[in-house]
């Protein structure tokens, strides 16, 4: 009887654990880059330097699932974005002043919990947002230097801390995904000096209002789209739009934003355009371009373009090598801090575990 009892509970204990995984995956991504900024006035600045992130996100990330049963999972992530240049888990600001660079630890990415079924996937933390897929899909280079994301993009938007994002489900390759933010209240401080020359007043802390960011999606054969549509009550609106078409090797990408500030609601502060393409040469070499503009409607006039191209060599389906060049330009340059343009040439290496 003792026997048939310590076999039920084993059996029990496997298929709890087999209901249950826990995945260690992560990117290593360090690049060597030549930049060379060009100021007004002739001025110039050229350096060598070792740099994190140029293709990928050097990272180590967890992530859970559980099977609750009935069609329905549980589920986390836990992103650990890492600074590769410096694995002392120390800088310095351009001040001089040492500061945490997160050698390990909690240097930024997703961060949330969440529970999945046929109705889709409900995520509670601090999830991607809608909006950053639509960015991030207008060309082949994510986030990363050569996209002109928040640049010619317009104001990036990646994630959201304290929200709550949900997605539908997959129909025939349509889908969609929504992310609340709730508003932060103003409280009033016990000693207001406390903040005063903080904030330069003495009083309660700003409200910050409630932020909405609502993304529509189709992929299914050569044809991809998003759309999302980003606000922030008294801040900002923002609509972010791509397509893609694939066709043999090739990759064609379209991209289009537009954004205004609601402080004025009648001026649009930006538009801005990109189109892309990414080759495949053979099936471990690609090649890629991307060139973007965006035109500023404000009274300083900030246009902004960017070009780049790019070539990646995968030596395995987990390690590739590459190399960009970008060049980016800014009008106005007295309003954009004095730099016309900033040249930059880089070759990196990226593993993926």
């Amino acid at each position: 009887m003792k026997k048939t009892l310590v076999a039920l509970a084993a059996l029990s204990a496997v298929s709890v654990f087999a209901q249950s995984s826990v995945t260690v995956f992560g990117t290593v991504d360090p690049s060597i880059r030549s930049q060379t900024i060009n100021m007004v006035g002739g001025l110039s600045s050229s350096q060598t330097f070792l740099g994190n992130n140029g293709q990928g996100t050097t990272q180590v990330s967890f992530r859970g699932v559980e099977d609750l049963g009935g069609g329905l999972k549980a589920h986390f992530l836990v992103e650990n974005d890492i600074n590769v240049t410096d694995g002392r888990g120390v800088g310095v600001t351009a001040a001089g002043v040492a500061t945490s660079v997160s050698a390990l630890g909690s240097g930024g990415g997703e961060l949330y919990a969440g529970i999945e079924g046929g109705f889709g996937r409900v995520l509670l933390g601090t999830p991607n947002t809608p909006s950053l897929l639509v960015q991030a899909g207008r060309q082949p280079y994510g986030t990363k230097i050569g996209s002109g994301f928040g640049g010619v993009m317009g104001s990036a938007h990646v994630r959201e801390v304290g929200s709550v994002v949900y997605w539908t489900p997959n129909f025939s390759g349509f889908y969609a995904g929504l992310s609340y933010t709730p508003e932060v209240n103003a409280f009033e401080t016990a000693n207001p000096a406390l903040i005063a020359g903080t904030l330069g007043t003495a009083g309660p802390l700003p409200t910050a209002k409630s932020k909405v960011d609502l993304g529509l999606f189709y992929n299914n054969g050569p044809l991809g789209a998003g759309l999302s549509f980003y606000q922030q009550e008294g801040a900002q609106k923002q609509v972010n739009l791509f397509g893609t078409y694939a066709f043999g090797p090739a990759k064609i990408f379209l991209g289009f934003h537009t954004q205004n500030n609601d402080t004025n609601p009648l001026a649009v502060d930006n538009t801005g355009w990109n189109v892309a393409l990414n080759y495949s040469v053979t099936p471990t070499l690609d090649l890629s371009f991307n060139y973007g503009s965006l035109d500023d409607k404000l009274a300083a006039n900030l246009d902004r373009k960017i070009g780049a191209l790019g070539v990646k060599y995968s030596l395995s389906k987990r390690t590739s090598v590459y190399g960009k060049y970008v060049s980016e330009t800014n009008d106005n340059v007295v309003a954009a801090g004095g730099v016309t343009d900033i040249r930059t040439f880089l070759v990196g290496v990226q593993h993926n575990f």
